[in-house]
């Protein structure tokens, strides 16, 4: 069975995944699984949200 995999943050689909990749020990630990999707970050947001060690974001 397949699982889409969509971004957390601008719900664009990132790609799929099947079932059995979810059990192996090759998971992505920052994946959350709801129903049949697997949220997750897309690497343009994830290069958006880094932070420089300096900056201090309120």
């Amino acid at each position: 069975m397949k699982i889409f995999k969509v971004c957390h943050a601008c719900d664009r689909i990132i790609g799929e995944i099947e079932l059995d990749d979810l059990t192996s020990n090759n998971t992505d630990p920052i994946m959350d699984i709801i129903g049949n999707v697997a949220y997750a970050l897309c690497t343009d947001c994830l290069n958006d949200m880094k932070t420089e060690p300096c900056n201090v974001y309120h």
